[in-house]
């Protein structure tokens, strides 16, 4: 009884007659190949940078006073306009009240100066007076609201607080820190290429980031602003970048690894690194045609993870010999083990 042949095998023909059983000729050694297919190849440029905030902002006060209700919490997402902070507004309302009233009694004696300037009963200088007083209060009234505006203090901008360094009932002079506030969406990142790069670099230009917290994945995003002037110590230049954060998965101050796509080959020809036969100078494959090795010269381009890129002397959806090659010779029959497709 036969056993079962291995697919894509050659069976030997066996020849019944009278007498034993007689088996062919050696069919050939046994081949793993591979069919040669198009892929995706990228010139990166790699480098390492960091991980910045869109924007971030210390949220301060304009003027001192005591804060009678913080409005947030930390680390809380929040919109442009939102109230943070309101200061005690019981002396600056004070203050408005008293600049209302002198502005209300600086329009009445304009009106009567303006009165007795037409009845010819005071002269130009008295009018010119009234109205300067006028001005002055409508002045200090405006200075007044402004003042009173400042003990609110809002968002200037949509993003995430931070951690807060203040409390209720603390009394804040000006510029005191209370919290930062982050956009975090996009973020920035921040990157150096060396001198001779420089002329790869253009505005708009993909870049790909992977750092430890996520292994094997890769974050898309896109150069913005370049430097124009490259730093002397180091003849290198800044580049910045933006990427998307949207589900906020990535953090400002993170270390990353960057790659500045150069080029995209989208239909470049891969194919394993071992299958390769250097000779001498020449760098030859092993293609099985009608059940036959045949030898054909290549040039090979960007050497990936394991795999090499063919940049002429294949067409794509050959048949090639990716281990045992060194079994076999041009024109020699071979039995092909398995097929797989190169990734």
């Amino acid at each position: 009884m036969f056993a079962r042949a291995p697919a894509l095998s050659v069976i030997a023909a066996v020849v019944f007659s009278w007498g034993s059983p007689q088996v062919s000729a050696n069919p050939g050694p046994l081949v793993e190949v591979v069919t040669v297919e198009s892929s995706l190849v990228r010139d990166e440029l790699v480098t390492f940078g960091s991980l910045r905030p869109d924007e971030s902002v210390m949220i301060r006060p304009e003027i001192a006073g005591r804060i009678a209700q913080l409005h947030f919490r930390e680390g809380q997402r929040i919109e442009a306009g939102a109230l943070l902070v309101s200061l005690d507004d019981s002396i600056a309302r004070a203050e408005l009240a008293q600049a209302r009233a002198n502005l209300n009694l600086a329009e009445k004696n304009f009106q009567r100066a303006q009165m007795l300037f037409k009845r010819g009963a005071s002269n130009a200088q008295a009018l010119d007076e009234a109205n300067a007083e006028q001005q002055a209060a409508r002045a200090s009234l405006a200075l007044s609201q402004a003042r009173l505006d400042k003990t609110r203090i809002l968002a200037p901008y949509d993003g995430v607080l931070g951690l807060r360094a203040v409390s209720p009932g603390d009394y804040l002079s000006e510029g005191q820190d209370i919290v930062n506030l982050e956009v975090l969406d996009p973020l920035k990142v921040d990157f150096r290429i060396p001198q001779k790069a420089v002329s790869q670099i253009r505005l708009k230009q993909t870049i790909e980031i992977s750092l430890d917290a996520y292994p094997g994945e890769r974050f898309s995003g896109e150069i913005f602003a370049i430097n124009p002037r490259l730093d002397e110590a180091g003849r290198s230049q800044a580049i910045r970048a933006h990427i998307g954060n949207s589900e906020g998965r990535l953090s400002p101050g993170q270390f990353v690894r960057v790659s500045v796509i150069l080029a995209e080959r989208p239909d470049a020809l891969v194919i394993p690194e071992e299958a390769v036969m250097p000779v001498g100078e020449r760098l030859l494959v092993n293609l099985v045609v009608d059940g036959k090795v045949e030898l054909r010269e290549v040039t090979l381009g960007k050497r990936l993870n394991g795999k090499v890129e063919v940049v002429s002397g294949l067409q794509g959806g050959e048949t090639l010999i990716s281990a045992g090659w060194q079994k076999v010779r041009a024109g020699s029959p071979v039995r092909i083990k398995a097929v797989e497709r190169a990734l």
